[in-house]
């Protein structure tokens, strides 16, 4: 699951994407979550909008060879954005960290 959470700064809130994975047959068991952030702002329309410092996640496909993610997020209040990653390497990272 990729989720967004909230960081209250000394400049306002920061909002940043997680992971965490649960268990196919238990899904109220999480096998793990990050400790950090995955995802941030750091283009110029995700820190500067209608709401500073923002990306959420909207919704994501998954291409045909079920490995390249496709994910659809909000930048700023202002934009949706798009962002293309690897299923395989985001799980690796998830086990890393």
């Amino acid at each position: 699951m990729i989720y967004h959470g909230v960081r209250q700064t000394a400049g306002g809130s920061l909002y940043r994407l997680g992971l965490a994975l649960f268990d196919l047959h238990a899904p109220e068991r999480c096998l793990r979550r990050s400790n950090e952030w995955i995802f941030g702002p750091e283009e110029p329309y995700e820190r500067r909008g209608d709401v500073d410092n923002v990306v959420f996640p909207c919704g994501y496909t998954l291409a045909p060879d079920g490995d390249t993610i496709h994910l659809y997020y909000g930048a700023a209040d202002t934009s949706i954005a798009l962002a293309t990653g690897s299923i395989r390497t985001i799980l690796e990272w998830l086990e890393r960290d």
